[in-house]
């Protein structure tokens, strides 16, 4: 009897350790990868897309499971959202799905007038009626074109701060701080407004700056050799403001300026403006530091005429 127990407990036990394995949420298999950022898996045809195009850096963590929409499927990233269609050939079942021009963030195409010519680092994309430039053509290039990211919607603009240009597929924007383009969450927020219920990882949400700068450039639009006017804000996390904090100021064409905030935290002076051609969108950059915490911004105007 004893050994007739001995020799159930041998498969037993093996099919308690497959149960295991499968009800792991960190099981993997062949073709497949666990995100514990998120808690999802991405999966075959999804993987070798995401493995061939950057990975997370380019595409984001997965924020949603592989959603069924007869025949096809769709997967969303933190920048873009995935469509596979299994009734198309192989080398083009997988696809970035159009999802800023879904969203209507496009603007109207260019006017005659304004469309480029002769610029080697301005390309006019005929397709949207729009260019992509500097950074912003070098990214695209890079990472595909209009293949994966699409045809650009938008000239660049700012937002927030920071200078941002909106593709068929993805929009992307300006890090000052790392000199580079980089993708923004736009395959957040389709999957929120189509109600797939994103989740976030949570340690690129992470917490806000404890200290924090506000930027005014007083004339956003400015001839060359005039005076631009800045005043900028140093607060902390609650909104108090922070007195003699350091802030140092740069501009394209100028030395760096370095001023003490006051009683307000704010702090003001100026500067005269090169000799930029018209036309050029001339960044400001704020760092700020209170001797513990650090932060950053920046703002830009334009040379007109």
């Amino acid at each position: 009897m004893e050994q007739l127990r001995f020799r159930l407990s041998i498969p037993a036990a093996g099919l308690l350790l497959a149960l295991g394995l499968l009800l792991s949420p960190r099981a993997q298999g062949p073709g497949e990868r666990f995100f514990p950022e998120t808690g999802h898996t991405v999966r075959e045809p999804f993987l070798s897309f995401f493995e061939a195009h950057g990975g997370v850096d380019f595409l984001g963590y997965p924020v949603t499971p592989a959603v069924l929409e007869p025949p096809d499927q769709i997967q969303c990233f933190q920048y873009v959202c995935l469509r596979w269609d299994p009734l198309a050939p192989p080398e083009q079942a997988v696809q970035t799905l159009p999802i800023a021009e879904t969203m209507g963030l496009g603007a109207p195409p260019l006017p005659p007038e304004r469309i480029p010519m002769g610029r080697p680092f301005r390309r006019y994309v005929p397709e949207t009626g729009h260019t992509v430039s500097a950074m912003f053509l070098a990214f695209w290039l890079r990472h595909g074109g209009a293949r994966v990211m699409g045809n650009p919607i938008t000239e660049p603009f700012l937002e927030n701060g920071r200078i941002v240009q909106v593709f068929q597929r993805m929009k992307v924007g300006w890090d000052p701080v790392d000199q580079r383009v980089r993708p923004l969450p736009l395959g957040e927020r389709y999957a929120q407004a189509r109600g797939m219920s994103p989740r976030v990882p949570a340690r690129i949400a992470g917490p806000s700056p404890a200290l924090k700068a506000r930027l005014l450039l007083h004339r956003p639009i400015l001839a060359a050799g005039e005076v631009q006017r800045v005043t900028v804000l140093v607060t902390d996390e609650t909104g108090r403001p922070v007195p003699q904090a350091r802030v140092r100021v740069e501009a394209l064409g100028t030395d760096p300026l370095e001023w003490i905030t006051d009683e307000q935290g704010m702090a003001e002076g100026s500067f005269r403006v090169g000799a930029f051609p018209s036309g050029t969108l001339v960044e400001v950059r704020v760092v700020a530091s209170d001797g513990l915490r650090q932060t950053e911004t920046f703002a830009a105007f334009r040379i007109w005429p």
